[in-house]
């Protein structure tokens, strides 16, 4: 006869069903939208050893009137000829072209949602083949930024096919 002390686990005949998923509540996420200058400076006091191992300005200083001496840094002079110095001077030149990218773009993108009524894929087209150069939308007043939205956008529109073709990655 079967003993009444049951010794081990348990079984059963279905398989208990986990939950794949949890529930939680509402999260909300406000970002910060920072503007080139500030995400300059960010950048800046991030890669401060950069901007340090980069510095090659005033090598050498004259110093004291009466008697007039010349003093020599060291530390500058050995980041001038240093590969660690120019590898920072060259990440000191990314940082800047993001900045002059960034500042375009703050006013590039508005004007071009604005002015071209393109949207999607032609949109984003027309603005990487005709992104204006920092110095000129920089000088450029208002009415030749608009002037200059205006004759690219006739552009793209006699030959967006060409354009569409030649900024598509190449196939292998």
């Amino acid at each position: 006869m079967a003993s009444d002390k049951f010794c081990g686990q348990p079984t059963s005949d279905t398989i208990p069903l986990h939950r794949d998923t949890i529930g939680i509540e509402a999260v909300n996420i406000n970002r910060a939208v920072l503007t080139p200058e500030e995400k300059y400076e960010r950048n800046k006091r991030e890669f401060r050893s950069v901007y340090f191992n980069g510095d090659n300005k005033n090598i050498i200083t004259a110093i004291g009137i009466i008697p007039p001496g010349i003093a020599l840094n060291i530390n500058k002079l050995y980041n001038h000829f240093a590969k660690s110095g120019k590898e920072a001077r060259r990440f000191q030149k990314v940082l800047e072209d993001d900045f002059k990218l960034d500042k375009v773009d703050q006013t590039w993108y508005p004007l071009t949602q604005k002015l071209t009524k393109l949207d999607g894929q032609q949109l984003e087209d027309f603005r990487r083949y005709y992104h204006p150069d920092f110095e000129w939308w920089a000088a450029a007043e208002e009415y030749e930024q608009l002037d200059y939205v205006f004759k690219r956008l006739k552009n793209f529109q006699d030959s967006s096919a060409h354009i569409r073709s030649y900024l598509a990655l190449p196939k292998r």
